[in-house]
């Protein structure tokens, strides 16, 4: 399985560039061990279905108040598109989870990726903390125009970083093949999103890194 995943990951790495060279896609210290019969899915797992879940409610979220907000047609359509990969996503998200049995509440607390090495990514509150995407609806309520299209693209970039980041990190460790097919093929729309921003990002004058980042290096502040 694990040699099924590294292939495919190779494979995209090759269709997408240099972002994709830069992957967070590193040896799991710790691995995941597939769930016996009336075991509940490792923890790690669920935490990624449960951050990812939010993440995508978020996203679409924010393709409503682009709706009403965004500064011209151009802005508003990404926007558009971009909460449409996550409607979807939210719908698979929702599957998946209601076919597995979950560890308790309790036990998907999100921990620091240092208490975890590289693998423990998904669980790092500030790759994938869960209420990212609704802390970024709140900001951009208050603005309009030019002023929110700015915001908007430079909050999305910073998402969309820690997406891929998720996703990448749990389409490396899952043991779960369906979880983990279902991660290697929804970070290729994911990552379509991502350079979509970055084109945008020039209409605004905001900066970003032609090659990305795997943001749990440098300040995840500012990683793009």
């Amino acid at each position: 399985m694990r040699k099924i995943i590294t292939l495919a990951l190779l494979g995209l790495t090759a269709l997408s560039g240099p972002a994709w060279s830069q992957a967070n896609i590193k040896p799991d210290p710790d691995p995941r061990v597939p769930p016996q019969q009336g075991q509940s899915l490792p923890r790690e797992d669920a935490l990624f279905l449960r951050q990812a879940t939010a993440a995508s409610q978020g996203q679409v979220e924010l393709g409503r108040l682009s709706a009403e907000k965004a500064p011209d047609d151009e802005l508003r359509s990404l926007a558009q598109r971009i909460a449409e990969t996550h409607v979807k996503l939210t719908g698979d998200l929702t599957r998946l989870t209601d076919s597995r049995t979950l560890p308790p509440a309790d036990q998907l607390q999100p921990e620091r990726t240092d208490a975890f090495g590289a693998a423990g990514a998904v669980s790092n509150p500030e790759n994938a903390r869960e209420g990212m995407a609704q802390e970024a609806v709140q900001s951009l309520s208050g603005v309009s125009g030019d002023a929110f299209g700015k915001a908007y693209v430079e909050a999305q970039l910073r998402l969309h970083d820690r997406l891929v980041d998720l996703y990448q990190t749990q389409a490396s460790h899952t043991p779960d093949r369906e979880l983990a097919t279902f991660a290697i093929t929804s970070l290729v729309g994911i990552q379509k999103d991502r350079d979509a921003l970055r084109q945008a990002a020039d209409r605004f004058g905001i900066e970003t890194s032609p090659g990305g980042q795997a943001i749990q290096y440098g300040d995840p502040t500012k990683a793009r």
